[in-house]
């Protein structure tokens, strides 16, 4: 079993897995709800707090009582339940952990009826908001299969701006089918003028069984090519870098004091508790997966069990692999001090050949006792990381 200091503190993540419909790329744990019933509403919060005292009940007793960092609602769309849901969650969450967290983060779309909730989510406890913006271009969004406009993206961005959210973070994808370079860049520009001051930007992935990998596989499906892809990520860094903004993850950027403070705690291996169909959790050695389907993870909650489809208990192996990958997707990397706290040995005592090949390959460097990505590193991340998945 890994042995491993009771950590004094604790994220919650609570999936809410409704959309008003279904994107093509997508293949997270969601299903398509229009405007969502409230009696489905209702039931779907039920339901979580059933499972949030059964969990501290279970494998996440030793976090019960922690105190609570951040919560992130996520999905899925979160904006589709009313404020005094969200309200009624973050509540539940509260009484049972403790202290004020720092960070409550919701995902919104700029959809007309989700912005007109703006002031009741921030009313609700809500201090930052993680905008589904994706494009700025009809087009692009018709490709993707978003639901709102180009013009709802922008007049939504601007509302939550306004909202008195301590940090508002926006998502944008480039590779989009037919999407050029210099139209994603354009739609940067236009973000960044804003004043947004948290962007995460992802290069469009094919999942399989979407039905964009279905599309593609008929050859349906026109995207850019590795290099166009390669040209947009660097002047995409080049473009954030020069409008003040850091890189603090392969994905993220962020102004001075806007970095995601939940999303670290995955990439630094802090204990992190997810409620709802399909989250996943980490709690000390434990690390568990909900079921995908809700009919599942209902009948699972109303039988007294947890409604889990995978767990495994990792081993000290595991942590020295998992604090080296997801270390670096971290710009930071990872610090050799800490590392030899926490394992009592160098990174290379297990994992030498794999550093040494990194380096030749100009992927990693030491700098200043971090190892981290280069900017090719940067640029073939995934190549970094299959070292360290299954070694």
């Amino acid at each position: 079993m890994l042995a491993r200091t009771r950590a004094p503190d604790v994220g919650v993540y609570v999936h809410l897995p409704f959309c008003e419909r279904i994107c093509p790329y997508c293949d997270f744990a969601v299903e398509p709800a229009g405007r969502l019933a409230p009696e489905l509403e209702r039931r779907y919060l039920e339901w979580l707090e059933v499972e949030l005292d059964l969990a501290l009940a279970g494998p996440a007793r030793p976090a019960a009582g922690r105190v609570l960092r951040s919560v992130y609602f996520g999905g899925g769309t979160p904006s589709l339940f009313e404020p005094a849901s969200i309200e009624r969650l973050l509540g539940t969450i509260r009484k049972r952990f403790a202290g004020e967290p720092e960070e409550v983060t919701l995902e919104l779309n700029p959809g007309t009826g989700e912005i007109g909730r703006v002031p009741g989510f921030r009313a609700a406890g809500v201090t930052r908001l993680s905008v589904g913006v994706q494009s700025l271009r009809d087009e692009t969004l018709r490709k993707l299969g978003r639901a709102h406009t180009a013009a709802e993206a922008l007049s939504g961005l601007e509302a939550c701006l306004r909202g008195g959210f301590e940090s508002v973070s926006t998502d944008l994808i480039f590779g989009a089918p037919g999407q050029s370079e210099s139209e994603f860049l354009s739609d940067l520009e236009r973000v960044i003028r804003l004043g947004v001051p948290h962007i995460s930007a992802y290069a469009l992935t094919i999942e399989p069984e979407t039905p964009f990998a279905r599309a593609r596989a008929r050859g349906k499906l026109a995207l850019p090519d590795e290099d166009t892809l390669l040209a947009a990520g660097r002047r995409l860094r080049v473009g954030l870098a020069a409008s003040g903004f850091t890189q603090y993850e392969i994905s993220s950027f962020a102004r001075p004091g806007h970095a995601s403070r939940h999303n670290q705690r995955y990439w630094l291996r802090r204990d992190v508790l997810g409620i709802g169909v399909g989250a996943a959790s980490l709690v000390e050695s434990s690390r568990w997966k909900n079921l995908r389907a809700r009919s599942e993870w209902e009948a699972r909650l109303a039988d007294g069990r947890l409604p889990v489809a995978e767990s495994e208990s990792l081993t000290e192996q595991d942590a020295r692999r998992e604090t080296l990958f997801l270390g670096f997707r971290r710009l930071a990397g990872i610090s050799r001090a800490a590392y030899l706290r926490r394992f009592a040995e160098a990174p290379e005592r297990r994992f030498g050949a794999e550093i040494r090949e990194l380096r030749e390959l100009e992927l990693i460097e030491d700098r200043k006792g971090r190892i981290r990505l280069t900017e090719r590193g940067i640029l073939f991340a995934d190549e970094v990381f299959l070292r360290f998945v299954a070694c």
